[in-house]
């Protein structure tokens, strides 16, 4: 046994976060954040910076609370402080790519996106960036293949699933249809399978998911919408404007 000088002539051990510790707290904040649960999420900020300084989902973490609170200025110094130590990091790309989206810049969301593909092509939220993107570039047969490679792993991801039923509506009703017989049913994906169908002007089938989903009383605010959508679409003009004056009848009327 070591003497007592020479116990504190050494040097003292650093303390250190465990491992296991570091990850579940990286885990919860995202947890939060993924939930919108912003204020909470910030709260463990100082905590996660204090405890875990070095760990690589901290300043993802930090841009997605910036982005979340609208503080875009901060965010996107963030992330082009971050792409200047890693450029090739496809979590920042991506980053990047949906806060240019966010902003209606298409062409940088689009380059942004691409970047995080060929940094990660298993990178399946990127290509569904890049889709989305090239849609309102107006590259729609490209926008639609990027989509398709989304969905392949994504398949219940609303924002492709929406987006796909503008470039190419008849893939995307197979889609939701698998999606739905896979067991992913939900109002929102009834809704998609229902804008798609209009999309590819089958009036008929759409009708039957809305009558469907009123029956079992599960049609939306976005339901009746797109009741109205179908009756105009079929040139039922009268029960169009009847859905419509239901389907407001909770707004407040100005005199």
């Amino acid at each position: 046994m070591p003497a007592l000088s020479e116990t504190l002539d050494q040097p003292a051990m650093k303390q250190t976060t465990p491992p296991d510790f570091s990850a579940s707290l990286v885990l919860r904040v995202r947890s939060l954040v993924s939930r919108g649960q912003i204020n909470a999420a910030a709260l463990l900020l100082p905590t996660l910076q204090k405890l875990c300084p070095d760990h690589a989902d901290l300043v993802l973490i930090k841009v997605e609370i910036a982005v979340a609170r609208g503080n875009i200025a901060d965010a996107k110094a963030a992330i082009d402080q971050s792409l200047a130590d890693s450029p090739n990091s496809a979590p920042l790309l991506l980053l990047r790519a949906r806060l240019n989206f966010q902003n209606r810049d298409m062409v940088g969301a689009a380059l942004a996106a691409a970047d995080s593909v060929i940094a990660d092509p298993a990178n399946a939220s990127a290509k569904s960036v890049l889709g989305q993107a090239l849609l309102e570039l107006g590259q729609t047969e490209q926008a639609a293949i990027c989509l398709r490679d989304a969905l392949a792993d994504l398949p219940t991801d609303m924002p492709s699933l929406t987006a796909l039923a503008r470039a190419a509506p008849a893939d995307a009703v197979a889609m939701i249809r698998a999606a739905i017989a896979s067991g992913s049913d939900n109002v929102g994906i009834r809704n998609a399978l229902i804008t798609a169908l209009l999309e590819t002007s089958d009036t008929d089938a759409a009708d039957i998911e809305i009558r469907t989903m009123t029956v079992r009383g599960e049609a939306d605010a976005d339901t009746g919408i797109l009741a109205v959508q179908s009756a105009v679409k079929s040139g039922r003009w009268t029960e169009a404007t009847e859905l419509f004056s239901k389907s407001t009848a909770h707004l407040p009327r100005h005199a």
